[in-house]
């Protein structure tokens, strides 16, 4: 499989069908040995996360209705979390205080919610005109667009200052991705390595790192990590 290391290919430990992602573990030792076949083996794509907090891509879940989000959620009790992001939300990440709560200043309880989750957060983003539209257009649900946020924990603004009069879902998804996750676990951090609570694994947020042109990248052959796959 290309595994993104330059002029190389990685041997992996099963057959899979052509064309779909893996996520691959990769030996360190393996660099040191320029030349020689490189072996890897297939992991959990959760593997890179749980080991040690690394940011290994968002998943993805199709559902038949808006409705279905919260009804089909894979976790026993639903989701802990539900945050709705509108250019019409109640609150903004840009605001002073948000994520700080009622006992740190905040002028609402969003901070609380924020920092009482768990382990199941959905952010739910909506089309180029909003989730307001796809509320109106689910038929199972018995409310109007403009009762969207009663759907949800937090009716978020996450770009305030948007300059648009639209922003594709694509860029939604990151924007809201980048915008939310640091309040996120800055109020909920945990710890790696530690036991299974309640079949919750805890993990760390990784430390914030410093980049150089000079440093060697993750595609460098002196260095070995996960890497994923096509």
């Amino acid at each position: 499989v290309n595994c993104g290391i330059r002029n190389q290919y990685v041997e992996i430990d099963r057959v899979l069908a052509p064309g779909i992602r893996c996520t691959v573990q990769i030996d360190p030792k393996a660099y040191t040995t320029p030349g020689k076949l490189m072996k890897g083996k297939v992991v959990s794509p959760s593997v890179p996360r749980e080991t040690d907090g690394t940011y290994w891509g968002y998943q993805v879940r199709m559902t038949s209705s808006l409705k279905a989000i919260f009804d089909e959620a894979p976790f026993p009790n639903g989701y802990d979390l539900k945050i709705g992001t509108s250019e019409r939300g109640d609150i903004s990440v840009d605001d002073e205080n948000f994520g700080q709560g009622r006992n740190h200043g905040g002028s609402c309880d969003d901070g609380d919610k924020i920092s009482n989750f768990q382990h199941a957060i959905i952010i739910v983003v909506g089309g180029v005109a909003g989730i307001e539209e796809c509320v109106d257009a689910d038929e199972t649900l018995e409310i109007s667009g403009n009762k969207s946020k009663s759907l949800f924990d937090m009716w978020v603004n996450v770009c305030q200052y948007q300059g648009s009069r639209t922003i594709r879902t694509e860029e939604a998804v990151l924007i809201s991705l980048a915008r939310l996750r640091p309040l996120l676990f800055s109020n909920n951090q945990t710890t790696v390595g530690k036991k299974k609570k309640d079949g919750v694994r805890e993990v760390a947020v990784p430390p914030t790192v410093d980049f150089s042109d000079d440093a060697p990248s993750d595609e460098s052959s002196s260095n070995g990590s996960s890497s994923e796959s096509e």
